[in-house]
Parts: structure tokens; C-alpha cells; sequence
């Protein structure tokens, strides 16, 4: 049998499959993120996967793909400890672009782009990612993701360019004082995560012009900058979307990638279940 695993830093999503491709388990454990945990937490929260480990002697193979696992040293330490468990397995560890690429695309190449908490994209071969333009964080990119479009909500109210009903809305649900806002941004851990929070507030108020003009404003920006690294595919390979942002608002997101002349290709929330397809075919 297969298990394959969607991990982050909060949960990890486990499916359990037999040789035709049928799910016969599905578990959760405590978060995986070998960046963010010591080897003690990381065996802790893996220990929480509960009946999983009824199954540990019959599983072949192990397919984790997650946050954090692009870090040669971080991964190696998230080997060892999966291997420790699953010993009869054999383990493959791969980051969460692969597992995007591989859930939409399958074995052909293509454009992949993750618009969840962050965003990033990447050239996929139909086996491996092959070009990626990095990764800076928050702060230099991210474009068009939560923790972006949460930044341009509160830019919006700050600078008086939120419709004046929108602005009361915005801050009777949520904190806009200057002095929370600057702690948590400059000083917790997860300063991406909490610009993401705020953007919630889109969903909430998805009808309202301005928000699906920020949402266009925002995915045409995504496709005329960060995907003009990829501008010799552009004619030949479509562009695949996977996470929350592009599936929830895929509307804007749609009319976006045809305005500026990119191939649409798949729109999935979370790769984990189109994944199944691809360890078995």
C-alpha cells in the first residue's frame, strides 16, 4: 500500500491507498513543517496520526509532500524520522510546488502556481520542477496571495481608498489599531499568516465592487510580473492554479489569466486527492 501525505505547519493530511487506487484510510496528525519544529515536536505530532499506525507494516511506499522540505538539512532530519516509523517503506520527500504541479498537470509539462497564505510558481517539466524564480517572502513577493490581498485591505482603509460602508465593516470585524497592527506584523512569528486573516473579509464581501476589482487588480498583476519569468511558455503551456486564493475567487482569476493572454490550465483547492491519480497511474 501507498500513504501519501499534504503537510504544513499546523496539520498534516494523510491518505492511505491500496494498489488500485482506492482511498482505505484517511488521518490526520500534528503538523510537519521540518523549518518550524525540533525533531521532538515533529515525532509528537506524527504520533498523533492515531490508527495510521495499524497500517505501518503493510505500507510499500511513503509520498510526503510539504512546507518546509526544500531545505536539504530540514528534510534529511524529516527522513530520518519517518523512516524510524515506516520501516519497510520507502520514503519520498518533496515541497508542496512539486505536489501542485504533479495534482494538476500529472506527467505533462506546465505552469504551476500556488496562491494560498503566500503564493510561488514554477516551470514543471512533467516530472520535476525545473525553474522557479525564488522565494523572498511577505515582503518582496507573495503577490496575489492572503497575507498580499490582506495587505491591500488595510492599505485601503489607512489611505481612505475603501468604500466608506466597507471601512465601518472593516472595522467593526476586525482589529485595525495602529499599534496591534505593527506588532503583529513586525514582531510574531507569522506575520504572513496574520495579513492572510484579514483577507477573509473578501469572502465575507465578495459582492461588493471593490473587492472584485482588488481581486482582478491583483491576480493581473500576478500573471504580468511574477509569470513574465516563464514568458517563453506562455504560447505553448497552459498556467495551473492550486490553494485556497485561486479557487475560492477563480472568477477574477479566470478573467485575469485571459487578459493577459496565458493559457488556463487546472484550478484545484488542495492537491492532496488528485495526487492519488498520480502514485497510482
Amino acid at each position: 500500500m501507498k500513504l501519501i501525505a499534504d503537510a504544513g505547519s499546523t496539520k498534516t493530511d494523510w491518505r492511505l491507498i491500496n494498489s488500485e487506487g482506492i482511498v482505505i484510510g484517511t488521518f490526520e496528525s500534528g503538523g510537519l513543517n521540518p523549518v518550524v519544529f525540533d525533531d521532538d515536536t515533529l515525532k509528537m505530532n506524527l504520533a498523533r496520526s492515531g490508527e495510521l499506525f495499524d497500517f505501518v507494516d503493510s505500507i510499500s511506499e511513503v509520498h510526503l509532500y510539504g512546507a518546509g522540505t526544500d531545505e536539504p538539512t530540514a528534510q534529511a532530519r524529516l527522513q530520518q524520522i519517518l523512516s524510524n516509523v515506516f520501516d519497510r517503506a520507502k520514503i519520498c520527500i518533496n515541497d508542496d510546488l512539486l505536489a501542485a504541479a504533479r495534482a494538476t498537470a500529472g506527467k505533462e509539462p506546465g505552469l504551476v502556481v500556488i496562491l494560498g497564505t503566500g503564493s510561488n510558481s514554477g516551470y514543471y517539466d512533467g516530472k520535476r520542477i525545473k525553474k522557479t524564480i525564488g522565494h523572498l517572502g511577505y515582503v518582496l513577493m507573495d503577490d496575489a496571495s492572503g497575507n498580499w490581498f490582506g495587505k491591500q485591505l488595510i492599505r485601503d482603509y489607512y489611505f481612505e481608498k475603501m468604500p466608506q460602508l466597507l471601512r465601518r465593516k472593516f472595522k467593526s470585524k476586525l482589529n485595525i489599531d495602529e499599534n496591534y497592527l505593527k506588532t503583529h506584523i513586525y514582531q510574531s512569528d507569522q506575520p504572513n499568516a496574520f495579513l492572510a486573516s484579514y483577507s477573509l473579509f473578501m469572502h465575507e464581501n465578495y459582492d461588493e465592487r471593490y473587492i472584485k476589482k482588488l481581486l482582478l487588480r491583483g491576480f493581473t498583476e500576478f500573471m504580468e510580473n511574477e509569470m513574465y519569468a516563464y514568458r517563453q511558455h506562455k504560447e505553448t503551456l497552459p498556467v495551473h492554479f492550486s490553494g485556497s486564493i485561486a479557487f475560492f475567487y477563480q472568477k477574477e482569476l479566470r478573467e485575469a489569466v485571459k487578459k493577459t493572454g496565458w493559457k488556463l490550465g487546472k484550478i484545484i483547492r488542495k492537491p492532496l486527492d488528485y495526487l492519488i491519480n498520480y502514485h497510482v497511474l
